[in-house]
C-alpha cells in the first residue's frame, strides 16, 4: 500500500512540473481581439497603403488639368540664329550680303534673328474639357475606393478564417486542460479507493497512463495553438512573437444586401470610366482657340537693333475636319469595354447570390445542429455525477469510466468547435454579402 502512495505522489509531481515546464502557451493581454488582427492586417497591406496613396495623387490631378487647360501662360523665350554668307565682296563671312553672296535667301533671315520676348498665352472654350477630365479621374478615384473596400473584405475574411482555426485550437486546449484536471480528480479518487482494496493495482495503474496520455495531448494541442496564433500574426503583419489568448467574439449575421453587390461595382466603374473616356477623347472635335500675345526684342539683323523693340498679339482658332476615322475607332473600343463589363457584372452578380444562399443555408443547419449537441452535452453533465457517485461506490470499472469520460469530453469539444464554426460561417456569409 506504501508503494501505491508513493507511486501515487510521484505522478501527481510529474504531473505538477509538467504544468510548469511543458511548455503551454503563455496568455497574455494585449491584441487579442479579432478587430485588433484586422485593423494590424490593413495597416500593413501593401496593396492598401499603395491605392490610398493613390487617391490622394488623383486629387492633385485635378488641380493640375485645371491649372494645365485653363490658367494663363506666361513665359520668356530668347533665340539667337546666325546665317552668315561666305565669299560676300570679299569678305570670306558676312551677314549683310551682296548679289553674289553664298547663303540662305536674304528675305528668310536676312542673316539671322535675334530675340527676347516675354509671351503670354491663354487657352480659350476649355471649361468643358477640364469638367469632363476631372469627371473621368473622379471615376478613377471611386474604382480605387471599391477596390480598397475589396481589400478590407477580403482581409476580414481571411483573417476572420485565420482567427477562428486559431480559437477552434485554444478551444481543444482549454477542453484538454479541462479533462486533464477531470481525470486527475477522478484519479485521487481512485487512489484512495485502492488504498481501501475497492479497485485493483491494475486499475490505478490504467488511470495512471491515462493521465500521462492525455498530458501528452494536452502538450501537443497547446503547440499547434501556439503555431496557429504565430501564423495568424504573421498574416497580420505583427512581429510580436508572443502567444496571446484569443477573446470570442460575437458574430452579426449581415442582412441580405439590397444595394449593388461590392463585388459588382467594379464592373459598373468600369462601364462608368469606359464613357468618361470616349467623352474626353471627343473634346479634342470641339473647336480650339488659344490667344496669344508677346513684347520685346525680335530683330533679324545687328545694326539698328534697338528699334526692333515691340508687341504682337493673335488668335489661334483649329478645328478638326478628318481624322482617319480615329473618333469612330475609339468610341468602337470602348462600346466593347462596355460590353464585357455588363457580361462580368451578371456572371460575378449569379456568383455572389449563389455563394450567400449556400453559406446562409449551412448557417441555419449548424445552428439546428448546435442546439442538438448543446442538449447532449446537458445530458452528459447529468451523467457524469451519476459516475463519479458510482465511482465512490466502486461501482464502475476504471475502464468504463475512462471511455465516458473520453466521450465527456470530446462532446464538449464538439460543442465548442461547433459554435466557432458557426460563427466562421458567419463570417463567410457576411464575405459575400456585400
Amino acid at each position: 500500500m506504501n508503494r501505491i502512495q508513493s507511486q501515487g505522489k510521484t505522478c501527481l509531481l510529474t504531473i505538477f512540473a509538467f504544468f510548469l515546464a511543458s511548455g503551454l502557451p503563455i496568455l497574455a493581454t494585449g491584441q487579442n481581439s479579432l478587430d485588433a488582427f484586422i485593423d494590424s492586417a490593413l495597416v500593413h497591406n501593401p496593396n492598401a497603403v499603395s491605392i490610398n496613396t493613390q487617391v490622394r495623387s488623383y486629387q492633385f490631378d485635378n488641380k493640375m488639368i485645371s491649372a494645365l487647360l485653363r490658367s494663363p501662360k506666361a513665359f520668356i523665350s530668347s533665340e539667337v540664329q546666325l546665317a552668315p554668307y561666305l565669299n560676300n565682296n570679299g569678305k570670306l563671312v558676312d551677314t549683310a550680303p551682296l548679289g553674289k553672296a553664298i547663303g540662305y535667301d536674304v528675305g528668310i533671315t536676312n542673316g539671322g534673328l535675334y530675340s527676347l520676348l516675354f509671351n503670354l498665352q491663354l487657352p480659350l472654350l476649355k471649361g468643358k474639357q477640364v469638367l469632363h477630365l476631372q469627371a473621368q479621374n473622379d471615376v478613377e478615384v471611386e474604382k480605387l475606393k471599391t477596390l480598397l473596400k475589396l481589400i478590407e473584405n477580403d482581409l476580414r475574411h481571411t483573417i476572420g478564417g485565420l482567427y477562428f482555426d486559431a480559437l477552434a485550437q485554444q478551444a481543444t486546449v482549454k477542453n484538454n486542460r479541462e479533462n486533464n484536471a477531470l481525470l486527475n480528480t477522478e484519479f485521487q479518487l481512485i487512489k484512495s479507493l485502492t488504498s481501501k482494496g475497492l479497485y485493483r493495482i491494475s486499475d490505478y495503474k490504467l488511470m495512471e497512463l491515462e493521465i500521462r496520455t492525455d498530458s501528452v495531448n494536452l502538450q501537443t494541442s497547446a503547440s499547434d495553438l501556439e503555431l496557429a496564433i504565430r501564423q495568424l500574426k504573421a498574416a497580420c503583419g505583427i512581429k510580436n512573437p508572443e502567444v496571446v489568448e484569443l477573446t470570442d467574439p460575437k458574430m452579426a449575421q449581415s442582412t441580405p444586401v439590397k444595394k449593388l453587390s461590392l463585388f459588382v461595382q467594379p464592373f459598373t466603374r468600369d462601364s462608368l470610366a469606359a464613357v468618361a473616356r470616349q467623352i474626353s477623347f471627343n473634346d479634342q472635335y470641339r473647336p480650339q482657340l488659344d490667344v496669344y500675345a508677346n513684347s520685346g526684342l525680335n530683330s533679324t539683323s545687328i545694326p539698328m537693333m534697338e528699334h526692333h523693340i515691340g508687341a504682337s498679339a493673335g488668335i489661334l482658332l483649329t478645328y478638326t475636319l478628318f481624322d482617319g476615322h480615329q473618333k469612330k475607332i475609339n468610341q468602337e473600343q470602348q462600346l466593347i469595354r462596355i460590353d464585357e463589363a455588363q457580361k462580368l457584372k451578371e456572371l460575378k452578380a449569379r456568383e455572389v447570390k449563389a455563394q450567400a444562399n449556400a453559406f446562409l443555408q449551412n448557417i441555419e443547419k449548424t445552428r439546428t445542429e448546435l442546439e442538438s449537441q448543446t442538449k447532449i452535452q446537458g445530458e452528459y453533465k447529468n451523467l457524469l455525477a451519476l459516475y463519479q457517485d458510482e465511482v465512490q461506490r466502486a461501482q464502475i470499472s476504471v475502464i468504463d469510466l475512462i471511455a465516458f469520460l473520453q466521450k465527456y469530453s470530446s462532446v464538449n469539444l464538439g460543442v465548442s468547435i461547433k459554435e466557432i464554426t458557426l460563427k466562421k460561417l458567419i463570417n463567410e456569409y457576411n464575405y459575400w454579402n456585400k
